[in-house]
């Protein structure tokens, strides 16, 4: 027996599952497993919140997905949940408002998000994050899971030992994860910012504390001395040689390029961001060249191959719930395959984020996150756009099937 609500937007929330006699079944018109595998007309059966057996159909089921493409629920490995546009229409500074009204809106954004088919999310960062992580994780709120860097490490975080000091603390206040801003904002040119010293001192005791690291980097210098600075993944990613893909390959570090959907989102939203911080008409200009390099770039990354290129958005204020958006441009513009834009953000994402045991895939054990989308997202990865079903942890967020 299903719980449900219905939306602001009108569609139908279960928020939670009764237990019930005969064990939730789903009928899949065509899987995609998240690990290239694609197979037609199969059963999943789920035990809990986990994939007990797929395998072949057989009697009637509780979901009918027959006419629609079944896939992992998507993984945005960078956004920001906490962005947002302010009452006036501008982009949110955090002195203008209080905590819990930021909250409140990166509620908003995660469950957008979510109805678009992305059930989890790494957030980058802010320390409100913690809060709306720990609601969702209690079942209090609909939305992804939230993995949260609670913060980022900067030049300006301090010596060496100051960094270290600051990763341990991050770990203590429990970050997920830790950013690292390795270069400077693209609007200002994206040149490395930190020392390699620097570098060192925060990937070496994010190791010893058991913390994955990304690094905001752009150029060849900058991601070259952070990934030999042990660092695991690099944000962005622009402009590099070739060197730089070889070494990424040789030290098995993940690249999470942002393609389309940022560049186009600031100049839809143009207005809101120009004027404040370093949203300026130069900085605009830069954000254009990044773009118009970062496809070059791309192109150039897929043909090398070898390299674990993840999926992320950078989602800020206007992005939240079109984050589907990206794999579009990665397939249409950056002649990626559709297979490895979809292996991009479920199985490789989930092993970025440490979570390959346990998300990222369709498969017994594997918690029973899943999306429908109509069509066929192989032929036509715009499918993504038209989402009808979200299930996460075995529990039916959207279900807008005939």
């Amino acid at each position: 027996m299903k719980v449900g609500f219905v939306s602001a937007l009108g569609l139908l929330v279960t928020a939670t599952i009764i237990a019930q006699d005969a064990p939730i079944t789903i009928r899949a018109g065509r899987l995609i497993d998240g690990a290239g595998g694609v197979s037609e007309n199969v059963r999943l059966t789920l035990d809990g919140s986990r994939i007990g057996r797929v395998d072949r159909l057989r009697g009637a089921v509780t979901y009918d997905l027959s006419d629609f493409t079944v896939m992992p629920g998507l993984i945005d490995t960078h956004v920001h949940l906490t962005a947002h546009f302010d009452a006036d229409g501008g982009n949110h500074r955090d002195q203008d408002e209080a905590p819990e009204q930021t909250v409140l809106y990166a509620a908003e954004n995660a469950y957008r998000t979510l109805l678009a088919g992305f059930t989890t999310v790494q957030s980058l960062g802010s320390p409100r994050d913690r809060y709306l992580r720990d609601a969702i994780a209690r079942g209090s709120l609909p939305g992804p899971r939230v993995l949260t860097s609670l913060g980022a490490v900067s030049a300006g975080t301090g010596t060496p030992d100051e960094i270290r000091s600051y990763v341990r603390r991050l770990a203590e206040d429990g970050a997920d994860v830790v950013k690292i801003f390795a270069s400077a904002s693209i609007r200002e040119g994206g040149a490395q910012v930190m020392t390699d010293e620097q570098l060192r001192a925060v990937c070496g005791e994010a190791t010893r504390m058991g913390l994955r690291t990304v690094a905001h980097a752009y150029g060849t210098e900058s991601i070259t001395a952070t990934i030999e600075a042990g660092c695991g993944g690099i944000e962005h990613g622009t402009r590099f040689s070739d060197a730089v893909l070889d070494l990424m390959v040789e030290r098995g570090t993940y690249l999470d390029p942002h393609l389309g959907l940022l560049w186009a989102n600031y100049v839809e939203h143009k207005a809101s961001f120009l004027g404040r911080g370093n949203y300026t008409e130069e900085g605009f200009a830069l954000m254009e060249d990044a773009r118009v390099t970062g496809y070059e770039t791309f192109r150039r990354t897929i043909r090398h191959g070898g390299v674990k290129v993840i999926f992320g958005t950078d989602a800020v204020a206007g992005a939240h719930g079109r984050n589907g958006e990206e794999l579009i441009y990665r397939v249409r513009d950056g002649g990626q395959a559709p297979m490895d834009a979809i292996i991009s953000a479920t199985s490789r994402a989930a092993e970025s984020l440490g979570l390959a045991d346990q998300i990222g895939m369709l498969a017994p054990g594997f918690e029973a996150d899943l999306i429908a989308v109509s069509g066929n997202a192989l032929t036509d990865i715009s499918a993504v756009r038209d989402v009808r079903f979200v299930m996460k942890g075995g529990v039916v967020y959207k279900h807008m099937v005939p």
